[in-house]
Order: structure tokens, then sequence, then C-alpha cells
């Protein structure tokens, strides 16, 4: 098949890093001139300084375009050269440790044209980080192709939004690549420059999707158990600190999903407003769960614009004040990512949120516990910076009686240091010594969070008029 797009054929250049691994390039390049339209792409290969007779291998390849350094140049560096040189209408970085199948090409660039927001796609594997692996059933390279044919069988034409893809195989617009730049080579070695470029692509406002019926397989890491010469652990946290210094923050805080939160979100909910919605990562996984129209809150601008790709619309906004751009009763789901640090008036936010809830719309909250070991400690030492103290014990009076009936209250529990734990069971002891009982305390100690999910009543004229 011949990708076309109004009747123009779209050209791949197929980026190919290489450095030793000899067997595993071979079979790699094979696998691709297997499985697609050699009229439809252009392979090039950087190799970085191998010395095991990959590069004579290369030079006998006429058909590619190889570019040879003499030394390690490092992942980022080597994929910008060959982006230097593509000619294609999008480009696809591909680690030399990994097999196509059959069809792996067409199903990823007809997502990335499916729609304009799109601006860079992956499949799934065996091994890769977050949703894009999928579990196999095959046990050497033979069966690959078995196992690959009836999966994307069974997921033909699904993707999944996501906010982070894995560099192992990325399709990308040529045209994204032209606004955002290629990867950030500050990132050496490997690690982090995809998240790092993901996080690019997200801010220029396009949105990141996994094509569920592409299955590309990794053997991971080849590069790196190949030449010992190389140390991942060391690049890893040697890219994670650079990360941060660039972005500000730990990669892991753009990514929560709030699964216990985004859970309690009826199946039928249209239109939902995030407060506090960070990333977007609960949003994201509210568009692959179900068709909704997803609004958001949100006081940082770098969250806003990583967000905003899935989002109608995300705005700063005072939910103190309730001051919103939004009709009366317009949302089915109103969540609130973390209520405490939202509001330094809980009770009143709540109550005066329900003005934009529909009849029996949802309102669900995530709430810290401050009985919680931790952070009733840090209270003690004068450490905390919430301002109310909200356990099991009390949290449903945040809902007002005569505007919602609270459906549900959940918990999440977490560990707790050793030592804090020792000290709150001194404490209850000593208090039970004076005849205080403390006992709620060890009783929710373990719990970090605590989600309601609340239902706005329908009221009457009489309610209403008081």
């Amino acid at each position: 098949m011949i990708w076309r797009r109004a009747e123009v054929i779209v050209k791949t250049s197929i980026i190919v890093l290489t450095y030793n691994q000899l067997a595993l390039t071979k079979q790699c390049l094979e696998s691709i001139w297997k499985h697609t339209n050699n009229d439809c792409i252009e392979v090039i290969v950087i190799d970085n300084g191998s010395h095991d007779g990959t590069r004579d291998y290369l030079k006998q390849i006429t058909s590619i375009k190889a570019i040879f350094n003499k030394t390690n140049e490092g992942f980022a560096k080597a994929c910008n050269q060959g982006l230097e040189v593509a000619s294609g209408d999008n480009i696809l970085f591909l680690n030399n440790d990994t097999v196509v199948t059959n069809q792996w090409l067409e199903p990823m660039i007809k997502l990335l044209y499916q729609d304009d927001k799109i601006g860079m796609v992956g499949p799934v594997s065996n091994y890769v980080s977050g949703p894009q692996q999928v579990p196999v059933n095959y046990t050497n390279v033979e069966e690959i192709e078995d196992f690959s044919r009836l999966y994307c069988l069974q997921q033909r034409g699904r993707s999944k939004a996501v906010l982070r893809l894995v560099g192992f195989c990325l399709l990308v617009k040529k045209k994204v690549l032209d606004e955002v730049g290629g990867f950030d080579e500050r990132f050496v070695g490997g690690s982090f420059e995809d998240d790092d470029l993901s996080l690019r692509v997200l801010q220029a406002g396009y949105q990141l999707k996994i094509a569920l019926d592409s299955f590309v397989h990794h053997h991971g890491h080849a590069t790196f158990t190949g030449n010992p010469d190389l140390s991942i652990s060391q690049l890893y946290e040697e890219n994670r600190q650079r990360f941060i210094d660039k972005w500000k923050v730990d990669v892991t805080t753009f990514f929560d999903s709030q699964p216990q939160l985004t859970a309690l979100v009826p199946a039928e909910a249209d239109s939902i407003l995030h407060i506090g919605c960070g990333t977007g990562a609960a949003g994201t996984e509210l568009l692959n769960r179900q068709s909704c129209l997803l609004y958001g809150i949100e006081k940082d601008e770098l969250l806003q614009t990583i967000a905003s790709p899935y989002y109608e619309q995300v705005i700063s906004a005072d939910v103190e004040t309730c001051d919103l751009p939004y009709p009366e009763s317009f949302f089915d789901v109103i969540l609130i990512g973390d209520l405490l640090n939202c509001s330094k008036n809980p009770r009143h936010t709540i109550e005066t949120l329900a003005v934009y809830l529909k009849p029996s719309g949802s309102l669900i909250c995530s709430i810290p516990n401050t009985a919680y070991a931790d952070t009733f400690f840090s209270l003690l030492c004068g450490a905390s910076t919430y301002t109310h103290f909200i356990t099991p014990r009390n949290v449903n009076t945040l809902f007002p009686e005569y505007l919602y009936d609270i459906k549900s209250i959940t918990s999440h529990s977490s560990d707790t240091e050793s030592n804090i734990q020792l000290f709150l069971q001194e404490l209850q002891f000593l208090a039970g010594q004076f005849g205080l009982s403390l006992d709620h305390l060890s009783k929710h100690a373990h719990i970090d969070y605590m989600f309601v999910h609340a239902i706005k009543k329908k009221q009457n004229k009489t309610e209403v008029a008081m």
C-alpha cells in the first residue's frame, strides 16, 4: 500500500542509528525492506563509530543514505544529523534493535493524518515503558509475525491519546519538527530526549497518539548491553537531572493520570470541567475511555500549554470566587484534582461550584487526609501548607446537605516512614495516660487521599427560594 494525501504520495524518512550490534542492524533493515513499500520511504543510517564491521556492511548498501561519525555522538545529535538530510514529509526515528512487521507503517501514517491536531505517533511493542507496551505470547523472532498479524487485526483502527511517546519508534510530521526543532542534544547518550520532544510537541498544540494496530518488536537496550563502555543507569540519572533543570519539575509529575479519581466519572458524562488539570494526563485517559468535551482550569502556564491539545479550553481562574466563564448547569461532571491546594475555603468552593453543575451532575474531589501520618507530622512541625484539618471522620461536612448527596467516599493508602509510625503510636499511648483518645489517628494514618463522589440534588422551588 502507498499512502496518499490528496493524491500526493507521502514520503517517510526512516532514520536508524547504529553503534556496533551488526546482527541486530541487519535484522532491522531487512525487516524494513521486507515489510515496507520502498517507493514511499528513504532509509538514513547514522553510524556512531562502530568497530564490529557495521560500517563496511552499510557502505555496501547503495539504496540508503549513510553518515559515518568517527566517535559516538549519542542518540540526540545523531538523530538530528539524519533529520538534516531527510527529504520526507514524515520523519520516523527507529532504533536498530527493532524488528518491524507486516503493515507496520501504514496504520501509523493513517493515524498521523487523521487530524491536523495530531503531530506525533508511535506503535505498540513488547518492550517499552508506559502504555505502548502490550503483552505478547511469542518466544522467538520467528513467531513475531504471526502474533503481530492477529493482534493488529483485533486492534484495527484503534488509537490512544497520550502525553508521552517513546523514541524507539517515533513517527513525526516534518512540519512539526520544523516548528519545534529536533532532539535536544543536552540529553547525551540516550533517555529523556523523547520525553522532552513529546512535551515540546504538546506545547506547540499537537496531540500524541499510539497506533494500537501497529506492532514493532523491540529487543531493548541492545546498544547498552552490547557495549560495556556505556552505563544506562548513569546516563539515566544524568539525563533525568538535565530534564529537571530544563523543565523545573520531575518527569513523573507530568504523567499522573489520577486513576482513582477518573474511575468515578460516569461513562455517560459529556461535558467535564477539571479543576487543577495539570498536564491533562487524567483528561487524556477520559478521552481514551469515552466521548466527552473537556474543560480545564490550571494556574501553571507550562502545564496549561501541555494540556491544551486535548481540552476544549484551559484557563487560569480563581475558583475561590467561582466567577467562571461557563453557563449555569453546563457540566455533567466537575473534577477537582486536589481540593485543599485549589481552595483555601473548600466548603465555600464546593457550595458555589454547584451552579455550574447540571441537576444530578457529579462533583468528584480528591482530598488530602490531614491525619495521614506524614502530613500530620508536618503539621506538628509547622511545615504543612494545609489550613484545614480534613480527615475521613469529617470529610462529608464539606458537602452541604441541601446541595449534594454523597454517593461514595473511597480512599488511597500509602506507606509511611517507620519512625513517624512509631512516634504516632507513642503519642496515642501518651494521650491514653491522660484519658484522651487518639485512636482515630492510627486508624486513618495510612490514608493519604480521599475520593468523594457527590451528586447535585434536583432542587425544588422552595429550596431555590431559600
